[in-house]
């Protein structure tokens, strides 16, 4: 999630949150993601009988030079209301690789997937914790129609399945009881067992890099029959053993996990995990919701931003996962790391990351405002796009895909891009991108309208483009849902040589 389109979303979780009793506050963040114990049971993975659907035509920016990277960014459409088995989520999981990765693979060289942020999101309504959720979300009768009421409407509605998990945990952790966000710590088994595992077997058995993340809180394995019985999924069958919060917070984390185990005395989602990052800094909406943040300052912001090295390639991955790859701050290498909430990408840029990854949940319309410019995408091409054409850093390449579809009355949508430096050619652009629209931009804004030759592969959206009160139209349609219009779910494919090649082809539009 990003900087201002959160706002008005930020504003009525405060509320929620003084209702229930005070702030959230912050504290520190964790400092592993796991203990080392023992493997729980085996993971029960769900045979994909079913056939793959509303996939679209990948884009395909293919440089098959010796020791390239190939990169898929895969744009996913949640729907949480159909998740009511972990089954349900390894089956899209799969889907989405089958369909859009396996048949592109790069064949003697790494080959890496990368899935928007709080991917993992759709879990926490499986099973009978997430049926009244599940209920709202498929029937559309929230009781209310005012903003946001859907949305904490489905919230409220989780904490209710949860509420023995919270029960056991509240005492434990008292911060939880005034967050809005404690669900996503009460849900942590859930995010483990199926997020978590189902990532980590999707990399070791296509034999791929995965990069994947979610909103949770650090856990640990136990055996504790107390805790077993409070937070194990109460429709799941002989479980001995639970991944427990070891902390009352959650936050967004990225996981990267690598082709092989690594790790076999660990439990089935860490044997392959290579590292997972934090993010820093948070937007107003997950203050709200009480979530942490990663560190901003000494040591720990600086690990925390370590570029992850993929063997065999030149290619070294700089996690900036939303927020975090708009924040520039002012110019200057020597400070670069001292406080990486304000200079996050510049600390990038410091440790030497040549590939910025940008997964992204966009909590707004994609044609609506950011709280500050009018028209989002052109607001957008601060991130991503700048990564690639601003002087002062030297990333070769950046990888943006987002999360597309509903959660209640609050749209997730966007354009997916991999974008590359110094590339010379055909030029395109975000959907309301091509000109300047005084009244609508902010001069700040003016040089990042027109056509770029920047982009390697990009999404369409929904409809083409066009004038943008049309566009505008269609978005709205789009967040109620009250159009026929629906979200394309698609991929994104490109090989990252090294040293780049200014002149390949560009421009690689996806379809449905």
């Amino acid at each position: 999630m990003r900087r201002g389109t959160a706002v008005r979303l930020a504003a009525c979780a405060v509320m929620l949150v003084v209702a229930a009793g005070g702030a959230a506050s912050s504290t520190a963040a964790p400092q592993t993601t796991a203990r080392r114990t023992a493997a729980p049971e085996a993971h029960t993975r769900a045979a994909a009988t079913t056939a793959c659907t509303r996939w679209g035509r990948p884009a395909l920016a293919a440089d098959p030079r010796p020791h390239a990277l190939r990169v898929f960014a895969i744009q996913f459409e949640q729907r949480p209301g159909t998740m009511a088995t972990a089954a349900d989520y390894e089956r899209a999981i799969d889907c989405a690789i089958r369909t859009e990765v396996v048949p592109h693979l790069a064949h003697g060289r790494p080959n890496l997937v990368v899935f928007d942020e709080d991917i993992g999101l759709e879990t926490i309504a499986i099973g009978p914790r997430g049926a009244a959720a599940r209920a709202l979300l498929q029937q559309g009768d929230y009781g209310c129609t005012a903003p946001l009421c859907p949305t904490l409407a489905t919230l409220t509605a989780i904490d209710g399945g949860y509420a023995r998990a919270l029960a056991y945990l509240q005492p434990r952790f008292p911060n939880l009881s005034a967050e809005v966000g404690r669900s996503f710590v009460a849900a942590t088994d859930e995010f483990v067992r199926v997020f978590m595992t189902t990532m980590a077997s999707e990399a070791r058995r296509y034999g791929i890099y995965v990069i994947a993340s979610n909103t949770q809180a650090p856990f640990a394995l136990t055996h504790n029959p107390a805790a077993v019985a409070a937070l194990a999924d109460p429709g799941a069958r002989r479980v001995s053993a639970v991944y427990a919060p070891t902390q009352g917070r959650a936050y967004d984390q990225t996981f990267v996990w690598g082709p092989r185990v690594m790790h076999p005395h660990e439990p089935p989602p860490l044997q392959n995990l290579i590292d997972d990052n934090l993010k820093v800094p948070l937007t107003g909406f997950e203050q709200a919701l009480g979530f942490g943040s990663g560190p901003a300052t000494g040591p720990a912001a600086r690990r925390n931003l370590r570029p992850v090295d993929i063997p065999g390639t030149s290619a070294r991955l700089g996690i900036a996962t939303s927020l975090p790859a708009f924040e520039y701050g002012p110019a200057g290498a020597a400070h670069a790391c001292d406080d990486v909430a304000v200079t996050y990408m510049r600390c990038l840029n410091r440790l030497g990351a040549n590939i910025v990854v940008q997964a992204d949940a966009n909590d707004g319309q994609w044609t609506g405002t950011d709280g500050q410019e009018l028209w989002q995408p052109l607001s957008w091409m601060g991130s991503a796009y700048r990564a690639v054409s601003d002087p002062s850093v030297h990333f070769a390449y950046a990888v943006n895909p987002f999360m597309v579809g509903n959660l209640a009355d609050t749209p997730f949508d966007g354009q997916s891009a991999i974008l590359q430096r110094g590339r010379r050619g055909q030029a395109c652009h975000y959907v309301g991108n091509a000109r300047f629209v005084p009244g609508d931009d902010l001069s700040a804004d003016r040089h990042y309208a027109g056509a770029k030759s920047q982009f390697l592969a990009l999404s369409p959206w929904v409809v083409p483009d066009g004038p943008r009160p049309a566009l505008r139209a269609v978005g709205a349609a789009l967040a109620n849902p009250t159009g026929s219009d629906r979200y394309i779910q698609t991929a994104l494919i490109a090989d990252l040589p090294f040293p780049v090649d200014r002149s390949r082809p560009g421009c690689i539009g996806a379809g449905r």
